[in-house]
């Protein structure tokens, strides 16, 4: 499925790639560097802080309180607060690209981003990935119950804004950035570092690091932003029905209460985990040793 060819080849960027100046003498790319990588979650995260403080003081001026909020109210900060902070974030992260000399597009869309066969596999992939995780995120802390609030605002945030500029950001300016001048498995890995880093609590960034695998992978195979924005929002709906549904914090041993079913439903996923996750590796492996080969002519 994941090998499956696409009818437009695309060549795959070089690492450390040397472009000719106006004297014609060639010049290797610095970005991103790893304070470059460092300045930009800085960026992400800071303005995390920033719209949320503005945004808590507009609530209390405007005489509402923040912890007294509807659920609709406090699906209305949520939707304020994620754009308020997320959209200027983006910009300034594409700004500071290119400041420090990066280029490039901000992302890669094409037709191949909406196979509904490569959809259905890296949804299936990214639960099966999530339940083989379980029991390392059993011993992590459990973070904060998540007030999104309810309402349209709160499912748009999360189902559409969230996958937008997170996609944006980390599979379209990071991933892109790093393939260009470190190569295809350093950018999959460190860009998935990147997108879980973001997430914050502990557990929140292994499970994001993990689902940013995938996505990473399928935007890597098919150069089309579409597919990881919508599996993004697949995951996002999921996790919201559990949480409007009260089980947004039980794990899904818990969920299911039957030990012999979970067993059954364990050792599936981590056939599905495995056997997928062999695919990937061999296939960017070969990505790797094409480019090594081209760079070698």
């Amino acid at each position: 499925m994941t090998d499956k060819k696409r009818t437009e080849p695309v060549s795959e960027p070089q690492p450390s790639e040397q472009r000719p100046d106006a004297a014609g003498m060639p010049v290797r790319k610095t970005f991103p560097t790893v304070g470059d990588l460092f300045a930009m979650l800085g960026i992400a995260l800071g303005m995390q802080v920033v719209a949320g403080f503005l945004l808590t003081v507009a609530f209390v001026a405007a005489g509402w309180t923040i912890g007294e909020l509807t659920p609709r109210q406090q699906g209305v900060f949520t939707a304020l607060a994620y754009v308020s902070s997320m959209l200027p974030a983006y910009l300034l992260v594409l700004y500071y690209r290119r400041m420090r000399g990066g280029s490039g597009p901000v992302g890669r869309f094409s037709k191949c981003g909406l196979d509904p066969v490569l959809l259905s596999w890296g949804f299936l992939f990214m639960m099966a990935a999530g339940v083989v995780c379980e029991p390392l995120l059993s011993l992590l802390p459990v973070p904060p119950d998540p007030n999104y609030g309810r309402g349209i605002w709160a499912m748009l945030t999360l189902v559409v804004a969230a996958p937008v500029l997170e996609e944006l950001l980390c599979r379209g300016v990071v991933l892109g950035a790093l393939r260009e001048r470190c190569g295809v498995v350093v950018a999959w890995l460190v860009s998935s570092l990147f997108f879980g880093v973001l997430h914050v609590h502990p557990m929140l960034v292994v499970n994001a690091f993990v689902i940013g695998l995938i996505l990473g992978y399928i935007y890597i195979v098919t150069e089309s932003l579409w597919a990881p924005m919508v599996l993004h929002a697949l995951n996002n709906a999921a996790a919201y029905l559990m949480l409007m549904t009260g089980r947004g914090d039980l794990l899904l041993s818990e969920t299911i209460g039957n030990g012999i079913l979970y067993t059954i439903i364990y050792i599936g996923a981590v056939l599905v985990t495995l056997v997928s996750a062999w695919k990937v590796w061999r296939k960017l492996r070969s990505l790797k040793e094409e480019t090594e080969k081209e760079s070698r002519v």
